[in-house]
């Protein structure tokens, strides 16, 4: 007899079997090691942008507005492109040369798009760039924001003759709090607003109990744009909340049910995360926390008017509500 040199086919197969098998057992938990990887790199990032902001907030004694309208005159900004607050900060996130380039400090969004900065002839491309800082590595879309947010038909759009251009997206936003309406003087009890800057002092439910900035997702809330805004006075896909949100709706709000242009229950005004069962924020003492999607919201806390009211009832919101708002008396905090 020959000596056997080989497997049988039974034999191959019953190892292919045993290899699918572990497989099968290892890949979960490979899966949740890089899920754990990313929403650390994601909790880095929000880290990063609230100790921008408190040093944003140290060198001009007082944190960004949700975004800076074009022109001295608030109302003469209806579809004038505005630079958000992620802009403000770029000379913290080591992201000056950026800022820089853009000319951020001398002209308006509005204007570079028209071609007023001669060092950036075509400013489009740059404006598309996509910036990992602003990135959550959960978050698997494409670069650029999608067809319904772009950014044709503003005025700096138009003098520049750009058309229908695409932002590049961010998926961090300020927090402004439980108004949901383009505000020109009212409060709207959050940190970043759009009618004045916001100082630490006016923080009086401490800044360890109140949000700063947070996630919204690509897939539902079609995340926005971190160059600002295309429209200051728009609530819609091109509006301020391509840069803002609140917490009107609830957290992880998908679209459907709740449709994501909706300016009181959208997806596309509040904060959303692919992070499975929350999403992270950074609170206003720079420290960041994962909160659970099951976190209490008061269905009835925003239709009844209580979230115009600066000192509502109690038990008219949430804590979800409650940690969105800095200055309304009733203080509550989230473990790590």
């Amino acid at each position: 007899m020959s000596k056997r040199n080989g497997f049988t086919l039974v034999e191959l197969l019953v190892v292919i079997a045993i290899i699918g098998i572990l497989v099968g057992l290892l890949l979960p938990a490979v899966q949740a090691a890089r899920e754990a990887a990313r929403r650390m790199q994601c909790s880095n990032n929000l880290k990063q942008l609230s100790l921008a902001c408190l040093n944003y907030e140290s060198s001009y004694r007082k944190f960004p507005m949700g975004f800076v309208p074009a022109r001295a005159n608030y109302a003469d900004n209806n579809n004038v492109e505005a630079w958000g607050w992620t802009v403000l900060v770029m000379p913290f996130i080591e992201q000056g040369n950026l800022h820089s380039q853009l000319g951020a400090g001398q002209y308006s969004l509005a204007d570079v798009l028209a071609g007023s900065n001669p060092n950036l002839v075509n400013p489009v491309p740059v404006l598309q760039s996509e910036l990992a800082a602003f990135r959550c590595p959960s978050d698997a879309s494409e670069d650029q924001a999608k067809s319904a947010r772009h950014f044709g038909g503003g005025w700096g759009t138009n003098q520049g003759s750009h058309g229908n251009w695409k932002p590049g997206l961010t998926n961090y936003f300020s927090s402004r709090g439980t108004r949901d309406s383009n505000q020109k003087v009212n409060d709207t009890y959050g940190m970043f607003m759009e009618n004045r800057a916001v100082k630490i002092g006016d923080v009086s439910d401490g800044t360890s109990n109140t949000f700063c900035i947070g996630e919204r997702d690509s897939k539902y809330g079609r995340s926005g744009a971190w160059c600002g805004t295309r429209n200051p006075f728009g609530e819609g896909s091109r509006g301020f909340y391509t840069c803002t949100a609140n917490v009107r709706a609830p957290l992880n709000s998908p679209s459907p049910p709740n449709n994501w242009a909706s300016k009181n229950r959208g997806a596309g005004a509040g904060f959303s995360s692919l992070h499975t069962g929350g999403a992270q924020f950074a609170y206003v003492d720079g420290s960041v926390h994962f909160i659970s999607q099951s976190i209490d919201w008061r269905t009835d806390s925003t239709p009844n008017g209580h979230s115009y009211d600066p000192n509502p009832p109690e038990d008219t919101m949430g804590t979800y509500q409650r940690l969105g708002r800095r200055e309304d008396g009733f203080v509550f905090s989230i473990d790590p």
